[in-house]
């Protein structure tokens, strides 16, 4: 099972700063200075560079591709999924690089969608979302196979209807978006996320809700053995009732996960002038996943406001306070950068 990290920011979309880029080209100088590469052997140079120098963590709202085979799950829609979406188009059907463009920026209403739509091949996929909240739909207009004839689409969530709902709202013709959803060439069914869980494929999918204003669903995926839990935009708060209740249910949830990917989008002192924001720490969710027996943790839904130096910083403290708590259970500790695969 391999998981890839298409968005890994909360709230907004968050594009680098020129500043930003200018401090880490201006790093990468002053190592080229002191190593003096061979002209000639610069992608090696490159290549030894350490991660924050040569790439960024990423600006892209949420969206997780888990992949068996030819088997493919995503989760979550923020703006992730336009990149996911352009990639599948090429996978599954024959390359249009105008299709998307020519549907967003079309000023009619009758559309010919007769010229995007193929019938030869067919692409399935399954969509589990978490939430309705817009970070994590707001890439769905732009999710390529959306138009075409061929892509069988299902949705699963804690409300199929309110899920339906806020994805058409996002798309109401013409005031908020050029092209309506039913108007989308893919067949798209929704369902409400079975409190049994699902077996899909090779998937055995389980869901728990969580706690954040409007509710969450955390999802854990078995594939082969090998377990991985989803698990963002969620808060436990001391003063509210039954929060420890809803702490320990995750912590059983997570147990023993092969990879824990989870919301950390404030620091421990900031999560604490934003109680009830909906959102979790770095140090409290490294310690209970910890204890629940995680064997790697990844820091997910990064604060806007946090720069990627800032993000090293929170993976560094994160990984020196379970350092001292590990015992005899060691757990690797990686934040969640855009691009990366993990193989599970």
């Amino acid at each position: 099972m391999i998981v890839k990290f298409w968005g890994v920011r909360g709230s907004i979309p968050t594009p680098p700063t020129p500043n930003s880029l200018k401090e880490r080209l201006k790093a990468a100088i002053l190592v080229a200075l002191e190593r003096k590469p061979d002209p000639s052997k610069l992608n090696s140079f490159l290549d030894s560079l350490p991660d924050r120098l040569v790439s960024t963590i990423g600006g892209n709202t949420p969206c997780l591709e888990v992949r068996e085979g030819n088997d493919i799950i995503i989760i979550d829609a923020g703006t992730g999924i336009n990149a996911l979406g352009r990639q599948l188009n090429d996978e599954s059907f024959e390359p249009d690089a105008e299709r998307l463009r020519y549907l967003v920026e079309t000023r009619y209403h009758d559309i010919d969608f007769s010229r995007f739509s193929e019938t030869e091949k067919t692409l399935r996929l399954i969509l589990l979302m978490t939430h309705t909240h817009w970070d994590h739909i707001q890439g769905f207009p732009f999710f390529a196979p959306l138009y075409n004839r061929g892509t069988v689409l299902d949705v699963y969530g804690q409300d199929a209807k309110q899920i339906q709902e806020a994805l058409a709202l996002q798309q109401s013709d013409p005031k908020l978006f050029p092209v309506n959803l039913v108007q989308a060439e893919a067949k798209i069914s929704f369902h409400d996320f079975p409190p049994a869980g699902l077996t899909l494929g090779p998937f055995r999918i389980e869901s728990m809700p969580l706690p954040h204003p409007g509710g969450s669903l955390a999802f854990k995926i078995t594939c082969k053995g090998k377990i991985m839990v989803f698990a963002t935009d969620y808060e436990f708060v001391g003063t509210q009732p039954g929060s420890e209740d809803s702490e320990a249910d995750l912590a059983r949830f997570i147990r023993m996960a092969d990879v824990f990917i989870s919301d950390t989008q404030y620091t421990f002192l900031e999560s604490m002038t934003k109680e009830g924001w909906g959102h979790s720490s770095p140090l409290k969710v490294a310690e209970m996943a910890l204890h629940a027996g995680v064997k790697k943790f990844f820091l997910f839904h990064h604060d806007p406001f946090y720069g990627d130096e800032k993000l090293y910083d929170i993976l560094e403290r994160t990984q020196a306070y379970t350092n001292l708590l590990r015992g005899d259970h060691s757990m690797a500790i990686d934040l969640a950068i855009e691009g990366r695969e993990v193989e599970v």
